[in-house]
C-alpha cells in the first residue's frame, strides 16, 4: 500500500476524505461504524487498489496543483475517542494506511474518560498517525455568547483555534496542519480565521475535493450508522469534485429570513449536467438552469445546520457522481441557536 505523496503513473486531479468517529458497536449509532464495518471499508479499499494518503500529502499536493495517485482517499477520525486507538488504529497499521485525530484539547487535559489519553496519542506510530486541532472546547464556534461583542467572539474563536493546534504541537511533538470544525459548523469569518491559522480546515460535508474547492472548506463523507454500508463507502470514494465556481465560500450562518433559493454556477467538465439532481430534507428539490447557473429550491431550512447534496453523474465511468454539498447554519439575531 502506497502512502506517501510520491506522482504515479496513473495520478489524478482529485481525492476523497472519509470522516469517522467512533469504531465501535455499542457507541450512538449517529456517530459509529461498527468493527466488522470498518473492516471491509479497509479491505474494499486494499483489494480494489486504492491509495491511502497521508491527509497532509492528498491537501498539500492538491494546492499546489500537482496530481495525486488514481484513486486516492485520506482517512480521519473527529473526537479522539478510545476505539480510534483500541480498534481502528491496529487495522490500519496492519494494511500500511495513514491517518489523523482531530483532537478538541479541552477534555484530554481534563482526563474525560470519554476520550483518549495524551498518553494513548503519544503512543500512535507515527510513521502513520497525524493529528489535526478540533478546537478547544468543541463548542458551536458560530454562537455568539449573550453580550459579546463581533471583536470579542473574534478573539474567542481564534483562541479556539490557535490554542488547540498549539497544545497538541506542544503534547504531542508535532505540526498541526488542519483544523476540523467542531459539528462541521462554519461560515466565512471562521474560513477567514483558519486562513489566518495558517491551516487547513476541515468540513463534515459530502463530496470530494479538488483544484476548485477551497482549502479551508475541505469537504468529507461522513461514516455513521445508516450511511456506512460498502455500496455508500464505494459511491463516496468514486466521487468526483462537481467543478462549482460560485458561491467560494460553501455554508452560511443564516440570520433572520432563511434563504429558499441557492445558486450555483458550474464549469464544463465531463459530466452530464442535464441530470444534475439535488437533495435536502430527505427529498429531491427542484432545479432549473439558466446557462451555467443551477437555481435550487431549497426546503424549509430548520434551526441549526441544514445541508444539501447535488450529484451529476459522469460522462466516464458508471457510478462515478460529480459531488457539491452545500451548508447553512440557522440562528437567531443574537448569534445563538434558535432552539434555545
Amino acid at each position: 500500500m502506497l502512502w506517501g505523496c510520491g506522482i504515479l503513473a496513473h495520478a489524478a486531479d482529485h481525492g476523497v476524505v472519509l470522516l469517522y468517529h467512533h469504531i465501535d458497536d455499542s457507541t450512538p449509532p449517529a456517530t459509529s461504524v461498527t468493527p466488522q464495518q470498518f473492516r471491509a471499508h479497509l479491505d474494499y479499499l486494499d483489494s480494489e487498489g486504492f491509495t491511502v494518503l497521508r491527509l497532509s500529502a492528498m491537501l498539500g499536493a492538491l494546492a499546489r496543483g500537482e496530481p495525486v495517485p488514481n484513486n486516492a482517499v485520506a482517512i480521519t477520525f473527529d473526537d479522539a475517542y478510545p476505539s480510534v486507538y483500541t480498534t481502528a488504529t491496529p487495522e490500519l497499521v496492519a494494511r500500511g494506511m495513514p491517518f489523523t485525530v482531530f483532537i478538541a484539547t479541552n477534555d484530554i487535559d481534563g482526563g474525560n474518560a470519554t476520550y483518549m489519553t495524551w498518553a494513548q496519542l503519544r503512543s500512535l506510530d507515527r510513521t502513520f498517525a497525524d493529528f489535526g486541532a478540533h478546537s478547544l472546547s468543541h463548542g458551536h464556534l458560530l454562537e455568539r455568547r449573550r453580550g459579546e461583542s463581533e471583536a470579542q467572539w473574534r478573539e474567542r474563536a481564534e483562541e479556539e483555534i490557535g490554542a488547540s493546534a498549539s497544545r497538541i504541537e506542544t503534547a504531542l511533538d508535532t505540526q498541526v496542519e488542519s483544523f476540523a470544525y467542531p459539528y462541521g459548523e462554519y461560515d466565512e469569518a471562521l474560513v477567514e480565521l483558519v486562513a489566518a491559522a495558517g491551516l487547513y480546515g476541515l468540513a463534515q460535508q459530502s463530496g470530494a475535493i479538488g483544484a476548485d474547492v477551497p482549502l479551508q472548506q475541505v469537504p468529507r463523507f461522513p461514516m455513521a450508522g445508516g450511511y456506512d454500508d460498502l455500496d455508500r463507502l464505494v459511491t463516496a470514494v468514486r466521487s468526483r469534485p462537481l467543478p462549482i465556481t460560485s458561491p467560494q465560500i460553501r455554508a452560511n450562518a443564516v440570520l433572520g429570513a432563511a434563504p429558499t433559493t441557492l445558486e450555483i454556477a458550474t464549469a464544463p467538465g465531463p459530466y452530464r449536467a442535464a441530470a444534475l439532481a439535488c437533495y435536502g430534507a430527505g427529498v429531491q428539490l427542484s432545479t432549473s438552469m439558466t446557462g451555467a447557473t443551477w437555481i435550487i429550491d431549497l426546503p424549509p431550512l430548520k434551526p441549526g445546520r441544514n445541508k444539501i447534496n447535488c450529484t451529476a453523474p459522469s460522462k466516464q465511468a458508471a457510478g462515478e457522481y460529480f459531488w457539491y454539498s452545500h451548508l447553512w447554519t440557522v440562528i437567531d439575531e443574537d448569534g445563538r441557536w434558535l432552539t434555545r
